[in-house]
């Protein structure tokens, strides 16, 4: 494998940091009479018990009984979310936006499910109406970093992750992000910058043992590859990539070399 192809391998999706749209929240429990009511009252108690499954079956019946009733899709589209059916999702949240224009956490969602569904400009437009309904609060400007990134608009996306670190300096979403963007940019000095701050904050993550060891195995410290890859595979046994590169930095250890330099 080139050393290109190592560089691109901290590339990790910035979709999977964004913090899902209706951020911790739950459907709604206002008693109602509504032909909709049982329904939903099933789905509430299947969602507190984490029976995602079941909870859309129960909104989506919810929905069937009582088309009109909008705050049941919205129900319906935070379950469709926890079950990943982004599709489905996105359509729940958009007809819940035809009857609450500006629910924040309704667009929050359908911009989630758009990044999912790698449609960067629409969700883009989502986050950029939550900001200008809602006002630049973190999950918004989040959402915007990550559609920006997507869309490769670099520079725009690194000034808000910066933004968000001043308000926030140990927040993990935006120095994962920002190591899959420098990293993208081949800019080897923000990679060691932002991997080395994120793991302070977080020992174990992915992100930023990744980008070390990237940079080690890139500037031919295969000692310190190796031990940034020991160190992924301990935390994530399933890692394909560390594995590989694992073994790659192995290989090309000399039998005596020099031992890896700690990052503790």
């Amino acid at each position: 494998m080139s050393d290109d192809e190592k560089w691109q391998w901290v590339d990790e999706d910035p979709i999977e940091k964004l913090l899902h749209s209706p951020a911790g929240a739950i459907p709604s429990t206002t008693p109602s009479e509504s032909p909709a009511a049982k329904f939903r009252a099933a789905g509430y108690a299947q969602f507190e018990g984490l029976r995602f499954e079941e909870a859309v079956g129960s909104y989506a019946a919810a929905v069937a009984a009582e088309p009109g009733h909008g705050t049941a899709h919205f129900d319906l589209a935070v379950c469709l979310e926890k079950t990943e059916q982004w599709k489905a999702a996105a359509n729940a949240f958009r007809r819940a936006l035809e009857d609450n224009p500006g629910h924040a956490e309704a667009l929050a969602g359908l911009g989630a499910c758009l990044l999912h569904l790698g449609a960067a400009e629409e969700a883009l437009s989502c986050f950029e109406r939550l900001v200008e309904t809602n006002g630049p609060r973190e999950p918004a400007m989040l959402g915007k970093a990550v559609a920006l990134q997507k869309l490769t608009r670099y520079e725009e996306a690194d000034r808000i992750y910066r933004s968000l670190l001043q308000a926030n300096p140990d927040a993990v979403e935006p120095l994962t992000n920002l190591i899959a963007l420098s990293g993208a940019r081949q800019d080897a000095a923000a990679v060691s910058e932002y991997s080395l701050r994120l793991l302070r904050i977080h020992p174990q993550s992915k992100a930023a043992l990744q980008g070390l060891a990237m940079l080690a195995i890139r500037n031919g410290d295969q000692a310190a590859a190796a031990e940034y890859c020991m160190r992924l595979v301990e935390a994530d046994p399933d890692s394909f990539e560390g594995w590989c590169n694992l073994r790659f930095a192995q290989q090309r250890m000399e039998p005596h070399g020099k031992a890896a330099r700690s990052i503790a």
